[in-house]
């Protein structure tokens, strides 16, 4: 019996892995590449063997990034570097993961610096919230 850490060097060096982590990178900024309407109407679900996965909301939206097809494709070949990267695209009507919204900013007390205060003393005015120990 084969350890783990036996099984992982020839899954990393997989050239189809490292394919869909490049995949993946690029497909981050799926806005980029169909507008932001269309991205919210659409999600690139899976890459396998250069065949990107789309989620759609309905078949009107498939049909229209179909019609985009090649358009898209060289977009994210000209994004990813890599001109065999991204072969087909393929559309299924299914429902859209939710849209993760970031959690609110907490907002500091204005730190604005005071006209008689030195770029060190505003230093150490902001590191002293912060209850830092002195090095």
């Amino acid at each position: 019996m084969r350890k783990l850490e036996g099984y992982l060097p020839d899954a990393i060096s997989a050239s189809e892995v490292l394919k869909c982590a490049r995949a993946q990178i690029v497909l981050r900024s799926w806005p980029l590449f169909v507008g932001d309407f269309l991205a919210s109407k659409s999600y690139p679900e899976r890459y396998d063997h250069g065949t990107v996965w789309i989620s759609v909301e309905g078949s009107a939206w498939a049909q229209e990034l179909r019609m985009q097809k090649t358009e898209i494709l060289q977009r994210l070949a000209h994004e990813a570097g890599e001109r065999d990267l991204f072969k087909d695209l393929r559309f299924g009507v299914r429902k859209l993961p939710p849209i993760e919204v970031p959690p609110p900013v907490k907002v500091l007390p204005n730190t604005d610096p005071r006209p008689e205060e030195s770029i060190r003393e505003i230093a150490e005015r902001r590191l002293a919230r912060w209850n830092l120990p002195d090095c």
